[in-house]
């Protein structure tokens, strides 16, 4: 009872604060969101007002529903290809209503267009049939990659990112004066906004005098960022996963793949929030087209994490965590190493001579490498959902002490199993059932 009514009553806080951002984000865009503050205020409160709306909802429903004894439905989502469809309309419709200055109608499409690919990828790793987990199941690991994982990982980069920016700001002081002071301005400049000109040729100047840059910047990109963000979505897999062998309801490992699938949609949600709002008016369409990509990354590499640990806990003895942490962080650090060098081919690219040149061929192989990653993220998300889904089909209902394995049983042996029944009052016999929030 003490759950339920903390979960509505965080349910409707969380209403309440969608509300008052939604609101915000209204507020800014009556007042036309002339600067960039204004944009990322309206861009970024709005949506992210939307979502808290939504999970408040949704919470206070399913708590409302356990009340009652009620169990929630299976998880289903729309089609990738309609998700894809309606991502594509949703980005022109907000390119027009930049242009014509529409700011209120321009929110709701911008949402719309955030979210799109984020259902699209769920949809994507979600099989059909039997064996799909209840709402109730999966939505608290979206919500938790959406508003704690965000938190986590930031506190965790800037620790990082601090100590590493403080040892390279250490060695420019001992040089040029200037040059620090120059990395500082740009420091300062990407909170929220572009580079100018003048500080991308000086940019430019610094990694080419001093190459520390790169390597500072490739620790926190490729290591600290996937590190703190996955070990803070793998959160969701230890928290709402049923994992434990000596209780009958636990989990198949279709449904844990699912719990960490949804928590890594959660925080690339939130994060495509942030980056779109920060782009501006101008970058918008250009930033919201190129991140569409990301929750397939984000999703793939929580979801081997969480079904490394599925593995683990039904054999002790392996190595499954192991293997799908360093799928999963492994798949995000080259993500992010290829992020990283497409930046620096794009500030080489207006050079000249030699130097361009071989910016441009980078930029080609590094956008190769994306679309690679990605196919193979989406190759497997397809095989993964597959293949639990049999092994779910497959397993037999039995004392929990013996679930170490998939057990492998013909479609014969499954029908000869018989099934729990109670009896009501009146007599009639029904399957015994527990029900699955």
């Amino acid at each position: 009872m003490f759950a339920r009514i903390v979960a509505l009553l965080l349910g409707l806080i969380g209403s309440l604060l969608g509300l008052g951002l939604i609101g915000v984000g209204l507020v800014g865009a009556i007042g036309g969101a002339r600067t960039a503050e204004q944009f990322i205020g309206s861009a970024s409160a709005f949506p992210l007002g939307v979502l808290l709306l939504e999970l408040g909802l949704a919470s206070a429903w399913f708590a409302w529903l356990r009340a009652r004894g009620m169990t929630t439905r299976p998880l289903t989502l729309p089609p990738w290809w309609a998700c894809a469809a309606t991502f594509g309309v949703a980005v022109l419709a907000g390119w027009g209503m930049l242009r014509l200055g529409w700011w209120w109608a321009f929110l709701p499409v911008a949402t719309v267009a955030t979210f799109a690919p984020i259902v699209a990828t769920g949809r994507l790793g979600l099989p059909w049939g039997e064996g799909r987990p209840s709402w109730g199941r999966v939505l608290p690991a979206f919500a938790w990659g959406a508003l704690v994982t965000p938190v986590v990982a930031i506190t965790l980069q800037l620790l990082g990112a601090l100590g590493a920016l403080g040892a390279a700001a250490f060695g420019y002081s001992l040089g040029d004066r200037r040059s620090l002071n120059t990395l500082l301005d740009i420091v300062r400049r990407l909170q929220g906004r572009t580079l100018t000109d003048e500080q991308t040729a000086a940019l430019t100047q610094i990694v080419v005098r001093q190459p520390i840059v790169l390597l500072v910047g490739a620790f926190i990109l490729v290591f600290i960022g996937p590190v703190t963000e996955e070990l803070g979505k793998f959160g969701a897999a230890l928290l709402f996963g049923r994992t434990r062998a000596d209780r009958p309801e636990r989990d198949s490992t279709l449904t844990i793949f699912l719990i960490g699938l949804a928590a890594g949609l959660g925080f690339a949600a939130t994060e495509n929030i942030f980056y779109a709002a920060q782009a501006g008016s101008t970058g918008w369409t250009g930033l919201i087209f190129t991140r569409a990509v990301t929750p397939i990354m984000h999703g793939t590499a929580s979801a081997l994490f969480a079904l490394g640990w599925a593995r683990q806990r039904r054999n002790p003895e392996g190595w499954g965590l192991l293997r799908g942490a360093a799928l999963g962080i492994g798949l995000h650090g080259l993500w992010n190493l290829c992020a990283g060098m497409l930046i620096v081919a794009l500030l080489f690219i207006g050079s000249r001579g030699t130097a361009a040149g071989l910016a441009v061929l980078l930029t080609i192989l590094v956008f190769a490498t994306l679309a690679a990653l990605a196919i193979g993220s989406i190759v497997t998300l397809l095989r993964l959902r597959r293949t639990l889904a049999a092994e779910t089909n497959a397993e037999v209902p039995g004392p929990a002490s013996s679930l170490t394995a998939p057990p492998a049983v013909s479609l014969a042996a499954i029908s000869t199993v018989p099934i729990p029944v109670t009896v009501l009052p009146s007599g009639a016999p029904t399957p015994a059932s527990r029900p699955d929030y």
